[in-house]
């Protein structure tokens, strides 16, 4: 079964002392009494002490002085920065214990949404209230907190139920907190607030507390209907913005928009203000991603092992509607449409991420511009690489800082390196020492024989064809002990006698 709808319902009254642990002296305890605090939990830490008359009252938060001398501190919407130790000081005297507080970054599993109603409703009027638990509602029962007083919801939730609606008796108090848990309260809903008012005038906060980067809607509603001439919305007492639109719509809220907000209206030469309302933003908090083109997919790397999850389909007021049937990451949507997702798993749930626009035209669109651009790119490297080689001259191959011959046949079709000029296959040729057996070769050098030469004696060389005696081809000896001084043969040209020039 889907779900079903409860109209009637028995309310048992709970003595507050069941949830404040009453009876205790100077103790600080948590009204209600949660078992989890997550994010955007409203409750109430009292200091209890059975004296009268209390003189001086003193809180701390993490041993650090608070400013706030009264015997109850309200927290109206948690957040991490609440988490820590709380303890109070009655006329010096410390409380028996420190309580310790850790805020969740995530919601309860367990949805709790408003269906009828508004946020700030006439006293005595009521609302209509769904609860959503996938794993099933069996042995669950919802409580309101008006006052001091806390009441007990039963519901009727026989068979496999997964959600139930049900309706609130009339409300007299200015503040309604409901909530739902199981049998064993290890599992609960978040909380949803209804305020009422005696004005004429309200001012209504729509997915509020709102989500930063979200959007939130603020209306100034009459309660007999009646147009307005003139509207003015007022932040922290400050005027913000003056209309003759009842709406105002913040399409990306910031953390700097918190405040108290009211609205201001002429009716028929009638001026009428509503009462403040107090908005909370999510600053931190667990949210997934959307993203794709062709499909849409949820994405959450904070999220334990084990999550699926619930899609939503904005309507015109940019307000979630869930989409029934599809707990995977990815989806492929039925039509265009902004869409968003939340993250569950077996004791909590993230809160839901921004929307994401989604048109099947604009990602078949999309996706032709991109294989556009990456031809583009292509194209565009090819061209450079030829205009880059027509601008060096060379339709060959693409590198010549090494000028090389091609010849022309052959594996090797490249030649060695060979020196400008070089005419033989060989350009250089070395000096060979002489064969072991002292043979001449063609071609060699013979070293100089310093054994058979006279200590001082040098040899000219004599030119082909030189007489004196000496052979062809030959040398002719400088002697040093037949010269006198200073005195040196000169080499004699060809023809000449007695070596001597002509």
């Amino acid at each position: 079964m889907a779900g079903g709808k409860h109209l009637l319902l028995l309310l048992l009254l709970l003595p507050a002392s069941v949830f404040l642990g009453g009876g205790q002296s100077q103790t600080v305890v948590m009204f209600p009494q949660l078992e989890q605090v997550h994010i955007g939990d409203l409750f109430y830490l009292r200091c209890n002490d059975s004296r009268n008359g209390m003189s001086q009252m003193r809180w701390f938060h993490n041993d650090k002085a608070l400013q706030m001398s009264n015997y109850e501190i309200k927290i109206q919407f948690a957040a991490s920065k609440h988490s820590g130790t709380y303890r109070c000081e009655i006329d010096g005297r410390s409380s028996r214990n420190n309580l310790p507080i850790s805020v969740l970054n995530y919601h309860p599993r367990a949805s709790l949404t408003l269906q009828t109603g508004q946020p700030v409703m006439q006293p005595d009027a009521s609302v209509t209230l769904r609860l959503d638990h996938s794993s099933g509602l069996q042995g669950w029962n919802c409580f309101v907190i008006r006052g001091d007083i806390i009441y007990l919801i039963v519901l009727s939730t026989e068979g496999d139920n997964t959600s139930l609606e049900f309706q609130a008796e009339r409300m007299t108090s200015p503040e309604n907190i409901f909530w739902c848990s199981n049998a064993d309260k290890s599992k609960r809903s978040n909380q949803v607030t209804i305020r009422t008012s005696d004005n004429s005038l309200a001012m209504e906060m729509y997915f509020a507390p709102a989500i930063v980067g979200g959007g939130l809607i603020l209306r100034c509603l009459s309660w007999d209907m009646r147009d307005f001439s003139r509207v003015v919305f007022y932040k922290d007492n400050a005027v913000m913005l003056a209309s003759t639109s009842p709406t105002h719509r913040m399409l990306s809220v910031a953390e700097a928009d918190q405040g108290a907000y009211r609205c201001s209206a002429t009716l028929a030469n009638q001026n009428l203000a509503s009462d403040a309302q107090e908005l909370f933003i999510h600053v931190g908090g667990m949210r997934p991603e959307v993203s794709g083109i062709l499909e849409v997919s949820c994405s959450c790397p904070e999220c334990p092992t084990g999550t699926h999850y619930m899609w939503y389909k904005m309507d015109q007021d940019n307000r979630p509607l869930k989409l029934p049937g599809n707990s995977q990451a990815s989806m492929k949507p039925d039509g265009k449409g902004t869409y968003a997702c939340a993250a569950l798993w077996d004791s909590g749930r993230t809160l839901i991420s921004k929307g994401h626009f989604y048109n099947p035209i604009m990602g078949i669109v999309l996706i032709g511009l991109i294989m556009l651009l990456v031809i583009a790119v292509v194209v565009a490297v090819v061209v450079f690489r030829k205009r880059k080689q027509r601008r060096r001259g060379h339709t060959g191959p693409l590198y010549e800082d090494v000028g090389l011959k091609l010849q022309e046949g052959g594996a090797d079709r490249y030649e060695r390196l060979q020196r400008f000029g070089a005419q033989k296959e060989s350009e250089y040729d070395v000096i060979h020492q002489a064969d072991p057996d002292g043979a001449k070769k063609e071609g060699h050098y013979e070293p100089l024989a310093k054994a058979g030469m006279d200590e001082g004696v040098y040899h000219t060389l004599g030119m082909e064809g030189g007489g004196g005696g000496a052979a062809a081809g030959g040398y002719e000896a400088l002697q040093r002990k037949t010269m006198k001084d200073d005195t040196y043969h000169s080499i004699g040209m060809e023809g000449a006698a007695g070596g001597e020039e002509k």
